[in-house]
């Protein structure tokens, strides 16, 4: 994004069209947009409180099935638990270290994602994509 913003800034100073300029307007958000700006919103603060409500999907690893993931009780928090193919076991905090949301297992990619600002962490809490700069801590089972 940096790339084309610099080229934005630069048609303008030039004076010259850009093709782009208007996805990055600030005045790109009117008032019909307003519901779709609203519906998102509430779908990542209904995300950000109802993941807490959930409940665990249990309370041990050692049923876990090779190469699935599940959420347990961590204190008063929660953990994610995968088993890769080779039987080991990684076990993370589900919190993500942007901002707090919590965070789901995506099977298809084997990661941790966070739903609220689309972060993503390995199965051994390493960021894979941001906002998130710092990795997961590490839970013990």
């Amino acid at each position: 994004m940096g790339t084309v913003a610099g080229q934005i800034v630069a048609d303008r100073i030039t004076g010259a069209e850009n093709p782009h300029a208007g996805l990055f307007s600030p005045h790109r958000v009117s008032v019909s947009s307003a519901p779709t700006l609203l519906q998102q919103n509430a779908q990542v603060a209904k995300d950000l409180i109802g993941d807490r409500l959930l409940p665990a999907e249990g309370t041990r690893a050692d049923d876990l099935a090779a190469d699935s993931a599940r959420v347990l009780p961590d204190g008063a928090g929660k953990k994610g638990v995968y088993r890769d193919r080779a039987g080991g076991v990684h076990a993370v905090s589900l919190r993500c270290t942007h901002l707090g949301c919590l965070l789901r297992f995506n099977g298809a990619e084997r990661s941790w994602d966070c739903s609220c600002h689309g972060s993503r962490f390995d199965v051994d809490g390493a960021v894979l994509e941001g906002p998130a700069a710092r990795p997961l801590p590490r839970r013990d089972l």
